[in-house]
């Protein structure tokens, strides 16, 4: 098993930087299924959006959003119970509240990703470091004529620096990938959004749908749960 071999050579720092390249395999992993599953299903959940507002069918929005949970809807949702309870101008600060905490969960983890491709590098110079000082102490003791005592802290400086830029490298790209995959998702989520929010602030809604007494809400369809 070469792999075993190389990483005992390496000496201990290599033990995290290998903790590190799982934890960078993990989130990849799990946030690419993640992010790619959300964005297939919002998208979905969006072209309906958008033919239901060409029509201007905010009731049919309305329960459409409600049979339909996911972030984008849920943002959606929290504008049409204001302007189905009779306050469509509170609408835009309602959308913005709840967007506060459903956006931040396609970046969700991301930063562990950040902190991987950062800390990886250091933790191979630190190997360098420690190969060396093993070398030097290698040269203090036998001098230099016995190449052979030397070699294992010079390959222990070595390995730690390349196996710290090799998890490194893959991990800076995995986060760009990631974060191009969750900003497309929150981009076409804030567009169809701010659509909604137009037509939400531009229709006015008929008398027979305005609650009857202040303080009265309009029933709203409850929504499922996600499945």
């Amino acid at each position: 098993m070469q792999i075993f071999s190389v990483i005992a050579k390496g000496g201990y720092v290599m033990y995290p930087i290998v903790a590190c390249s799982v934890i960078a395999l993990a989130v990849f992993i799990e946030r690419w299924y993640v992010l790619r599953y959300s964005r297939e299903r919002i998208r979905k959940y969006l072209r309906v959006v958008r033919k239901l507002l060409s029509q201007r069918d905010l009731k049919g929005l309305l329960e459409l959003s409600s049979r339909h949970p996911n972030p984008a809807s849920r943002i959606i949702l929290a504008g049409l119970k204001k302007y189905f309870n009779g306050h469509p101008r509170e609408a835009r600060e309602a959308m913005e509240s709840v967007a506060s905490f459903e956006l931040p969960f396609f970046e969700k983890r991301l930063s562990t990703l950040v902190v991987v491709a950062n800390i990886s590098p250091l933790l191979g110079l630190l190997g360098t470091v420690t190969g060396m000082i093993r070398t030097f102490a290698v040269i203090a003791a036998v001098g230099v004529g016995k190449p052979t005592e030397m070699a294992g802290g010079i390959s222990e400086a070595l390995l730690t620096t390349a196996a710290g830029l090799s998890v490194a490298i893959p991990t800076v790209v995995m986060h760009h990938y990631l974060s191009h995959l969750s900003e497309s998702i929150v981009g076409d989520i804030e567009r169809v959004a701010g659509e909604v929010l137009e037509v939400i602030e531009s229709a006015p809604l008929p008398k027979e749908e305005l609650p009857k007494e202040r303080g009265e809400d309009v029933p709203v369809p409850a929504m499922e749960e996600e499945g």
